[in-house]
């Protein structure tokens, strides 16, 4: 994968897997500390970013002044869904953002239309995983939205988020 310039992402500092986001997994507590000891050399801070269904504040890991992951709050105070939004960040499968939907060799069964305020969107299962999702755009998509635009559409889809629920 390389960028309009040709240049190869940069290495991958945090890697997606159904075990978690590198030192991310289901026991890490919901708070700055637990995830700053989970992610060390991250700084931890507050945002405010949009799920799938509505927008929340949460914990964002930043790395050398750029957001990696998006930290959502879990059930029993640990860490719940997290997204992988840095151009650092790698799918199971070695998906990084700004893939297109063609690049990442997925079946178009494994992805359903995204709702709300991802409407629009195609959310896929990564390959070989139970618990990744990959959220590809669909550029200049004018609907329906209640079903996947046509193949050809969709090969042109860009990677925006890789997921992983615990």
């Amino acid at each position: 994968m390389t960028d309009s310039a040709g240049a190869p992402p940069p290495r991958a500092v945090l890697t997606v897997t159904d075990a978690g986001i590198s030192g991310l997994t289901p026991e890490t507590g919901y708070g700055p500390k637990s995830i700053g000891a989970a992610l060390p050399g991250f700084n931890i801070e507050t945002i405010q970013t949009a799920g799938e269904n509505d927008t929340q504040w949460t914990y964002a890991a930043f790395r050398d002044g750029m957001q990696m992951v998006q930290i959502f709050k879990g059930k029993g105070g640990k860490i719940g869904v997290v997204h992988g939004v840095g151009d650092a960040v790698a799918g199971p499968n070695g998906e990084r953002l700004g893939m297109t939907f063609a690049q990442a060799h997925l079946p178009r069964r494994a992805c359903r239309v995204g709702k709300n305020l991802w409407r629009g969107m195609a959310i896929c299962k990564a390959a070989n995983t139970e618990k990744v999702s990959l959220v590809f755009a669909i550029s200049e998509y004018r609907g329906p939205f209640d079903r996947l635009p046509p193949s050809s559409e969709l090969q042109s889809a860009t990677l925006q988020r890789i997921l992983w629920t615990p």
